[in-house]
């Protein structure tokens, strides 16, 4: 029995994870993966209760995977809200759906930190606890700050 292929990409809504999405769908394209989108997040949005956070993070994913145009390219993409630490929950996803590959931006809402100047918090995380493989993706020189 043939198992579907997974990859794991993780979002924050920036410019960072849409070139990680971007770069994941390449990917899947390529290879015939499926792509889980994940959104993972720490607090409450504005104070608002955990059901009401996943329902707007959960229209945001779809906004987001709407405006990839991807309908006729024969991928198929899952989201998945969560809710705790980015890199935890994004281990978790790629352990449930099976997943070769953990797709995050370089830096994103977060940004660089002292730990990990080169990359974001959340990439560099990731990187260390994972037990996937791991691509980071960088913007193109030319969107770059």
């Amino acid at each position: 029995m043939h198992q579907a292929r997974w990859i794991v990409v993780g979002t924050d809504f920036s410019e960072g994870a849409q070139c990680a999405f971007a770069q994941a769908l390449r990917l899947a394209g390529a290879s015939g993966a499926q792509i889980a989108l994940v959104h993972a997040y720490e607090e409450d949005l504005e104070t608002r209760s955990p059901e009401d956070a996943a329902l707007i993070l959960r229209a945001r994913l779809a906004e987001t995977i709407a405006r990839a145009g991807v309908n006729g390219a024969g991928i198929r993409i899952e989201s998945f809200v969560r809710r705790g630490a980015p890199w935890e929950k994004l281990s978790n996803v790629a352990v449930e759906v099976g997943a070769d590959l953990i797709v995050v931006g370089a830096t994103g809402q977060r940004g660089a930190s002292a730990a990990a100047p080169v990359l974001g918090s959340v990439a560099y995380r990731v990187l260390a606890s994972a037990t996937r493989s791991v691509l980071i993706s960088r913007q193109p020189w030319d969107k770059a700050a």
